[in-house]
């Protein structure tokens, strides 16, 4: 983030305000401007996230389901990532060309498990080429669990939205009622005490 917008509104803030009251607001302005813009997602990074939230639960199943009919990990993550788009596609990829090339899969899955959606996934299986445990077995829950995570998100993002919409309505009506309703029985009492 440049300093750019942090510091226009901090001098806006300044000029309004004036004085040393304004460079107190102006200080105060680039501090808050600064930490709510540090704080945002980019775009393409946000589309990329839900893009690979959503895809997350059908990567678990496609490798459970490949692993259970005997395929290797390798061969899995390949059918996996034809099957779904980018970006879930492209991780899976540099995981296998990683594993083919000999690279510690403990550092593979590290890399994968720094994406969210799909860590529960890299969790299990890094677990289970430590441990030997069946991989198969362990899949068809974390793909459970990633579809209830998913399914939670967007239900925040529901209720998240319905509070969202609410505002407009409130700082629209709010006035009206205030200037036709509250404003006529004040001046009608003052009328009648003066």
């Amino acid at each position: 983030m440049t300093i750019g917008v942090p510091m226009l509104a901090a001098v806006a803030t300044a000029v309004l305000i004036g004085g040393a009251a304004g460079a107190a607001a102006g200080v105060v302005a680039l501090v808050l401007t600064a930490a709510v813009l540090g704080r945002l997602e980019p775009a393409d990074r946000r589309r990329r996230r839900e893009a690979l939230e959503r895809q997350a639960p059908l990567v678990v199943d496609l490798v459970a389901a490949c692993l259970a009919s005997g395929a290797s990990l390798e061969r899995s993550l390949d059918v996996a990532s034809a099957a779904v788009g980018a970006p879930a596609a492209e991780l899976l990829r540099r995981a296998t060309t990683s594993l083919r090339l000999g690279a510690d899969p403990r550092v593979v899955w590290a890399d994968v498990a720094r994406h969210d959606p799909l860590a529960p996934m890299a969790r299990a299986v890094a677990r289970s080429q430590q441990t030997g445990a069946p991989l198969a077995a362990l899949l068809p829950r974390v793909a459970d669990q990633a579809r209830a995570a998913h399914r939670a998100r967007a239900e925040a993002r529901i209720r998240t939205a319905a509070v969202r919409l609410t505002a407009p309505l409130g700082v629209a009506f709010l006035p009206a009622f205030v200037l036709l309703g509250v404003v006529p029985v004040v001046a009608s009492w003052v009328g009648r005490l003066l």
